[in-house]
């Protein structure tokens, strides 16, 4: 037998104004992934990196003398990378029970108008609604730092990716110099932390381009915190003097690092996690930056997160959010609703040639 589907009409099951309503109602708090990678909206297939934007050190204009020629400078090469976007989707399903369940909600909010009511019927469809934003943004996360954290490469295979393995890699021309490892990893609290950045920032600087940002995963940071020597030039003269040592704030870290360094050199630390279903049905909870890896980058922002809006083929039962297409439908015979997300998008790195990326756990790329 054939089942039936129709799209849910106003007054069935939620309209497209209810959607809208209830996303507008509650805004999505911003994360790391809005700061370095901001949505970027085209109407494009693919993808396409912006560079040679590059962020390069002062570099002094040439002196001239009477009526010469003005000199003109050699340009590095330019490279640009481009690829094919990701289409990813969430759903969540309502049973009869379910559905029987809304509609009682329904009738006797129509019938008392009891704000009580009002909340239950906004919570039966708002934790999906919740749920699957958060599972999109949860997806955008995870491909935007995993790219970054992992030298501007990600292989797309089941084990990490069991409904995108169809892709194929993504691996920018990251140039040899950009990426190195430390000797000491620094999980250990007697490693030079402070001597590893400034070789860093050494490196970045013969090369003419700088460094103001160090990204890093709150799991590794912790140990920045916990680090002999960091302690010690965040330490006061009271703590100094009796021999005392506390693990120090971002904050602290950053303010002593601005004085250690004498420039604007700070960390910014992912502290989301997000949890992913593998290809076996088992869930791994983690943070999307890599474990044991440091990303210098000259500012906060390292790139965009592209985007394609989704044809809506019925506007009576979808609609966008964000960055992605919200939609739902009900079968008739068996009593079934279905609420989901679609989206096409992929992260793009456009500093991706001026960034510096560490291995902090002394394992080599």
């Amino acid at each position: 037998m054939v089942t039936k589907v129709q799209p849910i009409a106003p007054g069935s099951m939620l309209s497209v104004q209810d959607i809208q309503a209830w996303y507008l109602a509650n805004p999505f708090p911003l994360g790391s992934v809005d700061a370095w990678m901001p949505l970027d909206r085209t109407e494009q297939d693919s993808w396409k990196t912006v560079s040679n934007a590059s962020y390069m050190l002062n570099e002094a204009a040439d002196p001239l003398s009477t009526h010469s020629k003005i000199p003109v400078a050699g340009r590095e090469g330019f490279k640009s990378v481009m690829g094919e976007m990701a289409s990813f989707g969430k759903g969540r399903e309502m049973d009869s029970k379910q559905l029987q369940r809304f509609e009682q909600l329904k009738q006797q909010f129509a019938a008392t108008k009891n704000p009580g009511v009002a909340r239950q019927l906004v919570d039966f469809y708002g934790n999906d609604l919740a749920f699957l934003r958060i599972a999109m943004n949860a997806e955008r996360m995870y491909l935007s730092h995993a790219l970054l954290s992992n030298a501007c490469s990600i292989g797309m295979v089941a084990a990490n990716s069991p409904y995108l393995q169809s892709l194929a890699n993504v691996t920018y021309p990251v140039s040899a110099w950009q990426k190195d490892e430390v000797t000491t990893t620094w999980a250990n609290a007697a490693s030079l932390i402070l001597d590893d950045i400034a070789a860093v920032k050494a490196v970045m600087e013969g090369y003419g381009k700088f460094m103001s940002k160090i990204k890093i995963n709150r799991t590794w940071f912790n140990h920045v915190r916990n680090n002999t020597q960091v302690q010690k030039y965040c330490a006061t003269l009271v703590q100094t003097l009796t021999s005392t040592q506390t693990s120090p704030t971002l904050e602290q870290i950053n303010s002593m690092m601005a004085q250690y360094f004498d420039a604007d050199v700070q960390f910014e630390v992912v502290d989301e996690k997000i949890t992913r279903a593998l290809a076996n049905g088992t869930k791994v909870t983690a943070s999307p930056f890599e474990d044991g890896v440091a990303v210098f980058t000259a500012a906060t922002q390292v790139g965009r997160f592209a985007w394609k809006p989704i044809y809506i083929d019925d506007v009576t039962r979808e609609t966008h959010e964000s960055f992605f297409l919200v939609g739902n439908y009900k079968n008739v015979d068996p009593s079934y609703s279905k609420i989901y997300t679609k989206a096409e998008g992929f992260p793009v790195i456009d500093t991706f040639a001026d960034n510096f990326y560490l291995k902090v756990d002394a394992v080599s790329w």
